[in-house]
């Protein structure tokens, strides 16, 4: 079978979570046999690009457009996306196209399937085809019920990714993505959400992300390096939301007094960029606090498994994040959210510790107990981090269940 994979980001530029599991996805087919191929197509990059380039194994054509002037319509359809998109099914000759994120991407690849008579799937990474914003998020910090609020909301938080506010988007966007031959959601509560906001059940098809494990062959990163002597002699904990609000950063700041009075040896390593005034705030407790900055994704395994806690702490509708994946292969136990598909990657109180989010105070009480406990009960949750990994985590499971959908979308064609 060839599988034309579409994706508005991909490794080795911009590669977050979804980019991560859409390339593990890719990669693990393709050495199944399966011929894989990917077009990153962007139209809301800083610069124009046009390039054939090879990953891991996997053929990418990244095509990449300026938009200097942005509107509501043309995030939601981008006339030189469709036209790519076109192109790339006539060279290609895909059996099926395979869409990821795409909100650079606008919707125009499902308009192009359609038109081509292509079936297509897509993932769904987060709530893109119910909020503007991707995660039904107030800018009160509450979450958006889904089976409301279907025209547009004026307390749509719009800090980050933001696109497509158009007059009845729902409508817009689910008439636009009515022939996609299934959904393929990493979470439960991600199928709920969108259950709840008026779609059929039955397209959804829940499939865990495959993020097989891989430690660096060398720690390139200094900080990571640096970390990692540091392991067993201090009680380090790692957070990877940067600076970036919705990744729990405030929480972090407002617990931070309570943990240094009464956690001896600590350190919070802190990765990611994001916003310069909580990176500030976060320097003033310094050298407690650690800012490693930006670290490749092949580095942060090792940063993981140096570390005694990794806190996912989001205040949004996560979908199913991958930090939580390689934390738990790895053996590092999770302090995570009680919010989206978070619940679902870990054992409370046998490989993390759930607490509600956006609290400060439940988070100090959970990083205190943990390092409360004595050194061989946290060895053992570490095992059973990984054990839990080994169980419910497999990359092959994943691979399968991909193909079985790619198998059915293409039989009902």
């Amino acid at each position: 079978m060839r599988v034309l994979t579409i994706s508005n980001y991909f490794p080795p530029s911009h590669a977050g979570g979804a980019e991560f599991a859409a390339f593990m996805s890719g990669r693990g087919l393709a050495r199944r046999g399966m011929d894989v191929r990917i077009l990153s197509v962007n139209a809301r990059m800083q610069c124009e690009v046009d390039r054939y380039y090879e990953w891991d194994g996997l053929p990418i054509h990244e095509v990449t457009w300026r938009t200097p002037s942005r509107s509501p319509f043309t995030d939601v359809f981008d006339l030189r996306v469709y036209r790519q998109t076109v192109d790339e099914i006539r060279r290609v000759q895909p059996d099926l196209v395979h869409v990821h994120n795409v909100s650079g991407a606008t919707l125009a690849p499902f308009v192009a399937c359609r038109v081509m008579d292509v079936p297509v799937v897509a993932t769904l990474h987060d709530s893109w085809l119910l909020c503007p914003n991707n995660m039904l998020h107030r800018v009160s910090g509450a979450v958006c019920d889904p089976a409301e609020g279907r025209g547009r909301c004026p307390e749509c938080y719009r800090r980050y990714d933001f696109w497509g506010d158009v007059p009845w988007r729902r409508s817009v966007l689910s008439a636009l993505v009515s022939h996609i031959r299934a959904f393929i959601v990493p979470s439960q509560a991600q199928i709920e959400v969108h259950v709840r906001g008026g779609y059929d059940r039955r397209r959804f098809h829940m499939i865990r992300n495959g993020i097989p494990i891989q430690m660096p062959a060398a720690l390139t990163h200094p900080g990571v390096r640096h970390i990692a002597n540091m392991q067993g002699k201090y009680n380090i904990v790692a957070f990877a939301g940067g600076g970036i609000e919705i990744k729990g950063v405030n929480t972090l700041l407002r617990a931070l007094p309570m943990l240094m009075r009464y956690v001896e040896r600590l350190c919070v390593v802190v990765a990611g960029v994001g916003e310069l005034r909580y990176l500030e705030l976060l320097r003033h407790f310094s050298p407690t606090v650690n800012l490693l900055g930006a670290v490749p994704y092949d580095q942060m395994p090792a940063l993981y498994a140096a570390s005694d806690l990794t806190l996912v702490i989001s205040t949004v509708l996560e979908n199913s994040p991958t930090v939580i994946y390689q934390c738990q292969q790895v053996g590092t136990p999770v302090i995570g959210s009680a919010i989206g598909g978070i619940p679902e990657l870990f054992r409370d109180g046998e490989t993390g510790y759930l607490i509600p989010y956006d609290n400060p105070a439940a988070l100090a009480e959970a990083i205190i107990l943990h390092f409360a406990r004595a050194p061989f009960e946290r060895r053992r949750m570490r095992q059973r981090c990984a054990a839990f990994a080994a169980e419910f985590f497999d990359y092959d499971q994943h691979l399968d269940a991909v193909s079985q959908v790619y198998r059915q979308a293409v039989g009902s064609a």
